[in-house]
């Protein structure tokens, strides 16, 4: 059949052909014919490549013709199969884009801001004094030099290929609060530090109008021993005594005390009572960071030991106010660039932090790296994998008891101190709540209880209850809040602040111990508790299979 069509195919091509050729002989004999005298226009034989491309239109004519429709009839059933599968493959590329793209105008804000329907109507915690929120929104006021230095960032910064996703069992959504369904709180990590989430989680975990009264008692300590610049010293505490050895460190005061106005929600862009203190506090912050090719340096006259140890608290307060102020590009830049100072000095051969930049390290300066990495996770800010493998192993290098336990130093003999770092940081790194050295540590720690001197403990070991949970938590909390509530001063110069107790307290002074104790009380909301969400969901699947 294909044969019988090409051969008549070819017989057109040739007939087209021989008419070209006949009607260019009939034309020079009508021009032979005409009258002397008479003007005819000359025509020529038409050219060859007129004769050619005649005889290809005739062939390509025909092609659309015969041939084509034969191809299509015989081939019907491939190429509807090419067709169908292109089309799948589009849409499943139209699906994944869709789904790839961020949705910051909408999703970003709700994670980060909770809103109740009508709160004068839901909330019901009469016995909590009422919490200084701003409520409306202002800009970051940074001078000229300052956003000349972070403009040049991009270009000052080593840029490194970066994809550490968001750790999702850390974020707790809303419908898993049951207790706290009245009030609609913002997901993640931070979701209790909104006016809404905060009362809630006061009343939830065991807070109380005591505890609330005593954390805005040390914010107004704090504000008033606020320097004119916008800075904090260890050294100068308004006359209250106990002024701290750390003078030049103004850095790591500024950052310590920040994080306990961030802790409580208090942020640059909302009015309020702590508006100014936290804005002049950023500002002094920022001006003072120092831009390098490895990130941004936030050591500043680092101090005898101190200089890592800043570094850490200062990017930690950094990642906690832009997560608080999600529109403010300027510190989500600075916040950026300071984990890539964290991560480039890490020590490569043994995974942790020291004093100094890739010095082997230690489990205390090295815990205040991994809870920078973790906030910056919780802000959506790349963490390289290779920085969290390294610190694991780090880890794995000072833990006794296989796990259960962490000393100072690789080789090291455990202390109680070190198991709360310790056992904190592999919270946040993702062990799991049935891990048996997980609740060997924890028992531990409960065991131990609540110490009257060493606050540096007490705030790490509060975080690992709290997120804990259950009766371990409810009686260590009832030890913790009580203890810290009476032993607040409420009378002259320091009213509001704390006492220096703790054994390494005499480097950041009065200003240290009283931060500590702030942000241990604020850990009902400051974090919400890990594995909350997780115990829930499998009781749950547990429920739904048994049915």
């Amino acid at each position: 059949m294909a044969e019988q069509t090409d051969s008549s195919s070819d017989k057109q091509t040739g007939s087209d052909a021989r008419e070209v050729a006949d009607v260019g002989r009939s034309s020079a004999a009508s021009r032979l014919s005409q009258p002397p005298g008479r003007r005819t226009g000359r025509r020529r034989r038409p050219p060859a490549w007129a004769v050619s491309l005649a005889a290809r239109i005739a062939a390509l004519r025909q092609f659309f013709r015969t041939r084509l429709p034969a191809l299509l009839k015989n081939r019907r059933r491939e190429i509807s199969t090419v067709l169908i599968s292109f089309a799948v493959h589009l849409l499943i590329g139209l699906l994944f884009a869709a789904w790839m793209m961020p949705d910051v105008a909408t999703d970003g804000v709700l994670r980060l801001l909770g809103v109740a329907d009508d709160p004068s109507e839901d909330l019901q915690a009469d016995d909590i004094p009422q919490i200084v929120q701003p409520d409306s929104m202002q800009d970051l006021q940074v001078d000229s030099t300052m956003k000349q230095m972070l403009s040049e960032l991009d270009r000052g910064t080593q840029r490194m290929n970066l994809n550490s996703p968001r750790p999702e069992d850390l974020t707790l959504p809303v419908d898993d609060l049951q207790d706290l369904s009245e009030i609609p709180v913002m997901r993640g990590e931070f979701g209790g530090r909104s006016e809404a989430g905060r009362r809630a989680a006061v009343k939830k975990f065991g807070g109380s109008a005591d505890s609330e009264r005593a954390v805005n008692a040390g914010l107004t300590w704090l504000q008033k021993v606020q320097k004119q610049d916008g800075s904090w010293s260890f050294d100068e505490v308004g006359g209250a005594g106990q002024g701290g050895t750390l003078q030049a460190t103004p850095m790591g005061a500024t950052s310590l005390a920040l994080l306990t106005f961030l802790g409580g929600g208090h942020t640059h862009e909302i009015k309020g009572e702590y508006q100014e203190t936290v804005t002049r506090g950023l500002n002094w912050l920022l001006s003072k960071a120092e831009t390098t090719s490895s990130g941004l340096d936030l050591r500043g006259t680092a101090q005898g030991n101190s200089g890592l140890y800043v570094q850490g608290i200062a990017t930690i307060c950094l990642c906690e106010a832009a997560a608080l102020a999600p529109k403010d590009r300027t510190l989500k830049r600075a916040a950026t660039s300071a984990i890539r100072f964290v991560e480039r000095s890490q020590d490569r051969l043994g995974g942790g932090w020291r004093y100094t930049p890739n010095q082997p390290g230690d489990t205390s300066v090295t815990g205040w790296q991994i809870m920078a990495l973790q906030s910056a996770k919780a802000n959506r800010i790349s963490v390289a994998a290779d920085t969290m493998q390294d610190a694991r192993a780090f880890l794995r290098s000072v833990s006794v008891e296989n796990g259960a336990r962490y000393a100072y130093m690789p080789r090291g003999g455990p202390t109680d101190t070190m198991t709360a770092v310790g056992l904190l940081c592999q919270m946040y790194m993702g062990w799991r709540r049935d891990r048996p050295e997980l609740q060997a540590g924890v028992q531990h720690l409960a065991t131990v209880g609540p110490s009257r001197e060493n606050m540096y403990y007490n705030y790490y070991a509060t975080q690992v209850l709290h997120h804990w949970g259950g009766e371990l938590w409810e009686q260590w909390n009832l030890k913790m809040r009580e203890q810290l509530v009476t032993t607040q001063l409420r009378n002259g110069p320091g009213a509001g602040s704390w006492d220096v107790t703790d054994p390494h307290g005499n480097g950041g002074g009065r200003i240290y111990q009283t931060a500590l104790s702030v942000l241990t009380l604020e850990v009902y909301y400051r974090h919400l508790p890990m594995y909350r969400r997780l115990d829930e969901a499998a009781e749950k699947e547990a429920t739904a299979s048994k049915q």
